[in-house]
């Protein structure tokens, strides 16, 4: 008995020790080159998260509010408060949810497979492109995952345990918790949660419809009730219209993503590209892990293609959408790489000594070494022309791979565009969220992908958009109007979104006519190659207000600009050249 007990200890201390290892070092890898520029909504978790701080809501402007994924924020808040403000803080929650999440895969596959499994699906995991990208990216993506997966996880302990009722209880309400949190966070957990019932219903059903015990007839009106109560639920979903409602958010995306509507293939495309071996022997390495776990192999494999045929066929894509399927993708592949390295051990030796031959020139001794030495250069070659440790390599060093377009370098624009957000009237541009973070003012923001995603009866020029609270036009008469009644202005977008040279997804992003309107009536300010932007600036002897009703245009002074500051943050409020508030130029690149 001392015995077992003393094994018991060791190889729960083993267990921990291999835990916290992994998780620290996964938090050393994660916090690599973390003040990287910043990349798309993420700063809106951080203005939000200065706004919290600043005004106890997560404020950016007057009346703008980011609320959502919130806890996001929140912690965001949070590590900004203690560590001070900046990109590296702002993205340390994300770090350590993901270093959380690799942790828990690794534990999980530990306790209900074994520790070579779980070296292997929760190391591939850690170094994986998906896995970096997001712990990097201050957003909500990490603790979405986390809580979904811990969510699964009590869920699959339960099935098929005969455990009391009350023990039931208790384990099912936190899942319950996690997994609609994760809902919450992202709607598109809601694939995960039916590949989840799915996996349940058939570990619930099957057995009990395999069962020679019960009649034919039990099983046949058992399953016709079933699937009467679901055309009844598909059709009151139809009479109601919620079944039209559900249809439309599934097939409908935001302009940004509009061009990969059906682009069925896509996560696909990225897995062939990522992992073209693994990728495409999945089938038998989920043969081989149905062999060691049934059990363990059908969850993985039920929750991951589930939610990978569902986010497939979705309108919206982007890798981080199916970031709540691909911890499960990993837990199969540790499962059945570890049955196929245990089940070809015998193989491999075999292997070596056929090489040997090839070695005659050398002694008997040193034959087998070089044949040792030989066969391990193959299997690495395997691992080498698969290039997710390329890609996960060129993340952590924030390098672009083309066609991928290099991050906007705001900073490295502030010596030109400075002079002229202090002198301008007005500020326009095409990406509001960089401007308020790096130039805290923003006056008017021309996207007609966010006009999109504002409420449809609320649509009208210079309306404030709900989250920045910066006024929001969508089409290029509205701009004229500006230009024709403010004798200075300011034009910022993103070079990636302007000219012939704009293509896949970023085409959407494209508006011709404003093109052609700003580079007839405005002059280029030439920037830094490297800041990534372009801007144009346009002087008039005095308001065309002739030509133009000027009369209800919002006063710039009161839009856009203000964005609540940390109380260390300094603030000006008088200009009188421009009469209008001027926001303090800040260089948050440091």
């Amino acid at each position: 008995m001392i015995t077992e007990l003393f094994g018991l200890s060791r190889r729960l201390g083993g267990g921990l020790l291999a835990a916290v290892l992994i998780g620290v070092a996964a938090l050393l890898l994660y916090s690599i080159n973390l003040e990287r520029l910043p990349d798309g909504d993420e700063l809106y978790h951080i203005l939000a998260a200065e706004g919290l701080l600043a005004t106890g809501e997560p404020a950016i402007g007057e009346d703008g509010r980011y609320w959502r994924g919130y806890p996001t924020t929140w912690l965001v808040a949070q590590s900004i408060a203690l560590f001070g403000s900046s990109l590296t803080a702002a993205r340390l929650p994300s770090v350590a949810l993901m270093a959380a999440l690799v942790v828990a895969v690794f534990v999980f596959l530990r306790r209900e497979a074994n520790p070579l499994a779980a070296w292997i699906g929760a190391g591939l995991f850690a170094l994986s492109p998906f896995a970096i990208a997001v712990a990097q990216f201050a957003r909500f993506y990490s603790l979405q995952g986390l809580s979904f997966f811990l969510g699964a996880w009590l869920v699959y302990l339960q099935v098929g345990r005969p455990w009391p009722l009350w023990r039931h209880v208790l384990t099912a309400l936190p899942a319950l918790l996690l997994v609609g949190f994760s809902v919450q966070l992202q709607p598109t957990s809601l694939f995960g949660v039916a590949g989840l019932g799915l996996w349940v219903g058939g570990m619930l059903l099957l057995p009990w419809l395999l069962d020679r015990q019960v009649s034919i007839r039990v099983k046949f009106l058992v399953v016709a009730g079933v699937a009467l109560a679901a055309l009844l639920g598909l059709a009151g979903a139809w009479v109601t219209g919620l079944l039209d409602e559900l249809w439309g958010r599934y097939r409908t995306a935001m302009l940004f993503n509009e061009l990969r509507s059906d682009e069925f293939w896509f996560y696909h495309g990225w897995y062939v590209l990522y992992y073209p071996t693994l990728w495409t022997i999945s089938g038998v390495i989920a043969v081989c892990a149905l062999i060691e776990r049934p059990k363990l192999a059908s969850f993985a494999l039920t929750i991951f293609v589930v939610g990978f045929l569902f986010s497939s066929f979705a309108a919206a894509k982007n890798l981080r959408y199916l970031f709540f399927a691909q911890p499960f993708l990993f837990v199969l592949w540790g499962l059945g790489l570890a049955y196929m390295v245990s089940a070809a051990q015998g193989l491999l030796g075999r292997l070596r000594d056929g090489l040997v031959p090839a070695f005659t020139w050398l002694s008997e001794r040193h034959a087998r070494t070089a044949a040792g030495l030989f066969l391990g250069l193959a299997l690495l070659s395997v691992v080498i022309i698969n290039p997710a440790w390329l890609r996960s390599v060129t993340m952590l060093a924030d390098v672009a791979i083309p066609p991928q377009p290099a991050r906007a370098d705001w900073a490295a624009a502030e010596p030109v565009l400075g002079p002229w957000i202090e002198r301008a009237e007005v500020v326009v541009t095409t990406e509001e969220l960089g401007m308020l973070y790096y130039y805290r003012r923003a006056d008017v923001l021309l996207s007609a992908s966010k006009w999109r995603e504002n409420a449809p009866d609320e649509h009208r020029p210079f309306m404030p958009d709900f989250r920045s609270d910066v006024p929001l036009i969508a089409e290029a008469k509205s701009l004229a109007r500006l230009i024709d009644c403010h004798a200075t202005g300011l034009f910022v977008t993103y070079r990636k979104w302007w000219g012939e040279t704009t293509f896949g997804p970023e085409a959407t992003m494209r508006d011709v006519e404003v093109e052609q309107l700003i580079e007839a009536r405005a002059t280029p300010l030439p920037l830094p190659d490297r800041s990534q932007l372009l801007a144009y600036t346009w002087e008039h002897p005095a308001p065309a207000a002739t030509s133009a009703d000027c009369a209800d245009l919002p006063t710039v002074a009161d839009h856009g600009a203000d964005v609540p500051l940390l109380p260390a943050d300094p603030i000006e409020d008088t200009d009188q050249s421009a009469g209008q508030e001027v926001r303090p130029l800040t260089n948050r690149a440091g």
